[in-house]
């Protein structure tokens, strides 16, 4: 099938020999190339204004975003805390990464990028009249992935909060693809670059090949071998760092409107999570809510006990006039007290009884059994 079609080796992104032909020279094992050809775990920068764009391997050192709230303090006299005057919100990203050369080929290939990077930086000039005039200022797109992209290019959320879409959905339909075009909007305020010449890694010496030249017996030539040797005063970095500060431009407004209503609801990331339960998350109880629900089912147990005991005393004692009563004897006065005795404290019992089968008391049950249950996910 045309989509489990291998790619030509000349259409990858990363090719260890691309410029020195195989077999490749002074060459390393390195799986990174298998990370970024086949997953695309790449770092790519667009330029706006050609729509020129490179790529890098995701060797992330470090990646930042910082979110800053801006606002104006207003001091009132005679108030303690000042009134703060929401201006805007900021957002910078900073990005480390390094770019690792697998081959002598690969390391001048990394110096071609970082060099594409660079140019980016500068602006457009217009010539007017014998004069450079500044034209367009140096934009680019950044893309590190799924985790920072543009938000036009993450899908638009569905209202399928009654469709009863499986949780799983959710995580399937997380995806992202490489194209740079998709990156987010801004302006790279540094940009700093270190060849690492003085780390461990050290550098590749190009090496230059002289063919050789065949025997030419009519002429006298005895012909020559082909001669490999490195180029002097040249060197190839094994080992590219690149760090910069990116300010981004965003293409939609940020926020909520209306009635609390979010405009870009998936923004940064993209992510897109699950509706919540009508019911709510079932959180754990706290020990003052369970102790007090433990005290009063253990009170209502007591109570029930002791109803119990006193009906059941009462019952002893109504024995005889029970007899007397269902052999169709007369009762008198001290039957008949016995008696009432019995039904009082039956009633009493009754009560006691459902005081302790109450939604107050039961609860207890349904808070322990909450408490056991995140127990088992508790170190």
């Amino acid at each position: 099938m045309a989509g489990n079609e291998k790619k030509p080796k000349s259409e990858l992104p990363f090719i260890v020999d691309k410029y020195t032909g195989p077999p490749p020279r002074n060459t390393f094992v390195d799986g990174s190339g298998v990370l970024a050809n086949k997953l695309s775990q790449m770092i790519s920068f667009q330029n706006v204004r050609d729509e020129e764009s490179v790529f890098f391997k995701a060797f992330i050192v470090d990646f930042n975003e910082t979110y800053t709230p801006n606002f104006t303090p207003n001091e009132v006299f005679g108030r303690t805390d000042p009134i703060y005057q929401y201006k805007n919100t900021s957002r910078n990203i900073s990005l480390s990464f390094k770019i690792p050369a697998a081959s002598e080929s690969e390391a001048y290939e990394n110096l071609g990028r970082v060099q594409k990077l660079i140019q980016m930086l500068y602006p457009t000039y217009k010539d007017m009249n014998n004069a450079l005039t500044l034209s367009e200022a140096p934009l680019v797109r950044l893309k590190v992935m799924n985790i920072l992209r543009n938000q036009n290019a993450m899908t638009s959320p569905n209202k399928d909060t009654a469709s009863g879409k499986d949780n799983s959905q959710y995580f399937a339909e997380y995806i992202s693809s490489a194209e740079p075009e998709r990156g987010l909007l801004g302006v790279i305020t540094t940009c700093t670059v270190n060849s690492m010449l003085n780390s461990n890694d050290g550098v590749f010496n190009k090496l230059s090949t002289v063919q050789a030249e065949p025997a030419n017996e009519e002429a006298g030539n005895p012909g020559a071998p082909a001669v490999t040797a490195a180029e002097p005063n040249t060197v190839l970095p094994k080992l590219i760092e690149v760090s910069i500060n990116f300010a981004p431009i965003h293409e939609q407004t940020l926020g909520y409107e209306g009635q609390n209503t979010k405009k870009n609801a998936l923004f940064p990331y993209g992510v897109k999570l699950a509706p919540e339960l009508e019911k709510g998350i079932k959180l754990p109880p706290s020990v003052t809510e369970r102790v007090k629900k433990q005290r009063t089912a253990e009170e209502a147990r007591r109570k029930a006990s002791s109803q119990q005991q006193e009906r059941d005393k009462a019952l002893a004692k109504a024995q005889r006039a029970f007899q007397k009563l269902y052999s169709g004897k007369d009762l008198n006065d001290r039957d008949r007290a016995k008696l009432d005795a019995y039904g009082a404290a039956n009633r009493k019992l009754e009560s006691a009884k459902d005081d302790y089968q109450s939604p107050t008391a039961q609860s207890y049950e349904e808070t322990q059994t909450a408490v056991d249950d995140i127990g088992e996910f508790l170190p």
